[in-house]
């Protein structure tokens, strides 16, 4: 049975320490034991013994078990800790409940004093430990605890210990002992309450300092009682077993779970110093107030004074020593904040520098350029000086690098061109990357004549081939140039040198455009233009006139091409050579050529019921470039009822060269569609590119059409050239089973000749402008017209 029980109280302690609330029953319950300890004796001396044994270990084993869960088992602070407990729970058990109090064995009370003897500093050195072991500067936790020890010693030793001793005279053994147990605890008060304030005021540090606190007070009863020739009262036995339960209700708190993590100790604080300040001032003038007030035929004693000589002393260095800790922490602290603001200052530059430049070249982004032009554009105001001048280069071509090779190729190739760039440009003159492959080039007090040779200098630059891991690449460059003419703002002289820049695109690439006021007026004009476009669509001012293509033989009307027609109300008509390029631009072609596929359908509708005609409508090459062209023709079709047959789009030869491989690939899969659903395809303009053969064998073409300039025309210089290239696009086309058109027939002669070149159909003035679908339904009336020849 007594091999069971030990285990039974280990199971049972462990199960309650996984309670969150094991703490307070036990508080209660241990409260409740300690309060009637002293009255315990009187019913008889084994119970007056049992709370003795019980409660200091059920303490010890809650302690230690609390330690293994927690992680705090391999902690040396925490091992001491425990076995101070456990050596006070022995000496408690054995040598004063049951060998002093039950048993009055002398040899026992000895064994009890050195073991508590022993417990005490255990206990003192791991809570030392425990402060030593938390995060900040090492041995502020003990120089503090030091300081309110010494500062609390002080009085304690003028109102306390000192009339003790003055009143009993000679020391024994056991009073020795029992003075030595207050001095202690003031110790392991003090460290047990600085470890609690630093941590926030945790519950475990709370009970565990209300522990010491209780034992302090027990020990100072029992000097008393001995002092009185008492043995033991009844605050030294309240005291001693509510330490114990103190103890348990500590390391059974659920906060002891962040025990292992102590906080860092406050180095310095308002609150800290005044109780420091007040320790120092007040505590050497309240001792000496205890020991005057000692009472009639108290003596002082040399060594009385030496004492409270000793503890000023030690306090004032404990106090030097946390200052110069302080000290050295504001030190630090102060070479960390020198230090931060190096970085900071670092930083700011960093991000100065970032704000300012591009983060690929390292050139000035246009941030930078736009003061710069600011700052040139106001010395420019001073009498006699030139206006600045600003180049707008934008790479030809970048796109297909980025497209093809990818980005990091692109990338690698703008580092080298900027530092082209870069060598060439010197002195004031500020280069800029704007984004993407557009860069800038800014010369202060610039005429145009030094603007211009700097952009020839960049055109034979740039164009130089580039060597980038194994590849070789070429690139041009468009310039734009505003020079000698003067501009109110940064924001002014980018426009103007964009229009520039838009010029030099447009002019063939790799070309120098200046800027003229000219440019300006015709932006002006073309964004005017692009509105007109906008509104014409919505206010219903387009038009379409047709225009009959015809057999040559028969004289019958076989086709009729759409043509696109402008007319703004109260002004002169638009051609459609200034407003359908803009259109294509702005992309506003593709709406108004679904409006043109419609319309030109629907007239064609009845023409084609009535007479079997068809009607050709010309198509851009951004329409094909839509995903639902396909489905936005054949649902037109079906919509208003022609057959596919009767519909013929038309494209230019232009058109497809201005696309990339790519987008020719798409275009001819989309032609090809609707081909195969009995679209019919014309080759607009034949002759007049520089790929038409090419272009022959690959686009799924039924109808080619030639164009005006190679219609033979008698009194021409080059008639006879002009009629072998005519013959032999008629020969070219025949062999290749297509329809051949001939575009701008304007006399008999013309259409004689055609005939007798094999051409069968044209079409032009001799047979009839262009004219309104209502006029066309009379042309069909009276048509054919016989021999056109």
């Amino acid at each position: 049975m007594n091999r069971i029980a030990p285990a039974a109280l280990v199971s049972a302690c462990s199960r309650r320490v996984r309670d969150p609330h094991a703490w307070l029953v036990y508080l209660l319950a241990g409260g409740i034991v300690a309060a009637a300890a002293p009255f315990a004796f009187g019913v008889s001396p084994v119970v007056g013994a049992l709370p003795w044994v019980v409660l200091p270990g059920v303490s010890a084993a809650v302690l230690i078990l609390g330690a293994h869960r927690y992680g705090l088992a391999g902690l040396w602070p925490w091992r001491l800790l425990c076995a101070g407990v456990l050596i006070a729970w022995l000496v408690t058990a054995v040598g004063w409940s049951v060998g002093w109090i039950w048993l009055q064995i002398p040899f026992l009370l000895d064994f009890y004093q050195a073991g508590t003897l022993v417990a005490y500093p255990l206990s003192l050195i791991a809570l030392a430990g425990l402060s030593l072991r938390a995060a900040g500067p090492r041995g502020v936790a003990l120089l503090d605890a030091a300081i309110i020890t010494v500062g609390v010693s002080m009085p304690l030793w003028g109102f306390f210990l000192h009339p003790v001793i003055d009143r009993i005279g000679p020391i024994s053994v056991d009073l020795a002992f029992a003075l030595s147990l207050p001095v202690i605890d003031v110790f392991i008060v003090g460290l047990a309450v600085r470890l609690a304030l630093d941590n926030g005021r945790a519950p475990w540090l709370v009970l565990l300092s209300a522990s010491f606190i209780a034992l302090f007070f027990a020990d100072s009863a029992y000097l008393l009682d001995q002092a009185a020739g008492r043995p033991y009262g009844v605050v030294s036995t309240v005291g001693w077993l509510g330490w114990s339960v103190l103890v348990g209700g500590a390391a059974l708190h659920p906060s002891m779970a962040d025990a292992a993590h102590l906080r860092a100790p406050v180095v310095s604080n308002r609150a800290r110093v005044s109780v420091f300040l007040a320790l120092a001032l007040l505590s050497p003038l309240v001792s000496g107030l205890g020991q005057a007030l000692t009472g009639p035929g108290a003596t002082v004693q040399i060594h009385d004074s030496m004492v409270i000589i000793a503890l000023t002393v030690l306090l004032t260095v404990l106090l030097v020593l946390r200052l110069a800790v302080v000290a050295r922490l504001a030190e630090d602290r102060a070479g960390d904040l020198d230090a931060a603001l190096h970085r900071q200052e670092a930083l700011q530059r960093s991000l100065s520098h970032n704000a300012l430049h591009d983060p690929l070249t390292g050139l000035a982004n246009r941030t930078l350029l736009g003061e710069a032009l600011q700052h040139a554009i106001t010395a420019a105001t001073a009498p006699g000086a030139r206006p600045p001048a600003l180049l707008l280069l934008d790479l030809d071509g970048f796109k297909d690098v980025n497209d093809t090779l990818g980005h990091p190729v692109g990338d690698a190739l703008l580092t080298q061109v900027a530092a082209r760039l870069q060598a060439i440009i010197d002195g004031d003159r500020l280069l800029a990357r704007l984004g993407g492959d557009e860069f800038a080039v800014v010369l202060p007090a610039a005429d145009s004549g030094d603007a211009l040779a700097l952009a020839r200098r960049i055109l034979a630059a740039v164009q130089a081939p580039y060597h980038l891991d194994g590849l070789h690449l070429y690139v041009t460059t468009s310039i734009g140039v505003l020079a000698g003419l003067a501009v109110a703002t940064p924001s002014e002289a980018l426009r103007d040198a964009d229009l520039a820049l838009y010029a030099a695109k447009h002019a063939g690439k790799n070309q120098v455009s200046l800027f003229t006021p000219e440019l300006r007026r015709a932006r002006l004009q073309r964004a005017e233009l692009t509105a007109g476009l906008r509104r014409a669509l919505a206010d219903g001012e387009f038009n379409l006139n047709y225009q009959p293509v015809v057999d040559l033989v028969s004289g019958e009307i076989r086709k009729m091409e759409a043509l696109l027609r402008w007319s703004p109300p109260g002004e002169r008509p638009v051609p459609p050579d200034v407003f359908i390029p803009v259109a294509e631009e702005t992309g506003l072609i593709v709406d108004i050529g679904r409006w043109v596929l419609d319309q030109a359908v629907a007239d064609a509708r009845r023409w084609h019921d009535r007479y079997g005609t068809a009607v050709t409508v010309n198509v851009s090459g951004r329409q094909l470039r839509e995903e639902d062209f396909v489905d936005v023709v054949l649902d037109t079709l079906a919509r208003h009822g022609l057959p596919a047959r009767a519909l013929v789009l038309e494209i230019t030869e232009s058109m497809l060269l201005a696309t990339t491989p790519a987008e020719t690939t798409r275009i001819i899969a989309c032609l090809t569609r609707l081909r195969e659903h009995g679209v019919r395809i014309a080759l607009d303009d034949f002759g007049t590119g520089y790929s038409s053969l090419s272009y022959l064998s690959t686009l799924p073409v039924d109808i080619l059409k030639i164009d005006k300039s190679f219609v033979p025309v008698s009194d021409h210089i080059d008639h006879l050239r002009m009629r072998a290239f005519t013959k032999a696009i008629v020969e070219l086309s025949a062999t290749l089973g297509l329809e051949t058109v001939a575009e701008g027939v304007e006399t008999r002669e013309q259409a004689a000749l055609l005939q007798q070149l094999g051409c069968p159909l044209a079409q032009g003035y001799l047979f009839s402008p262009p004219a309104a679908a209502h006029r066309i339904d009379g042309l069909l009336h009276t048509a054919p017209w016989g021999n056109a020849a």
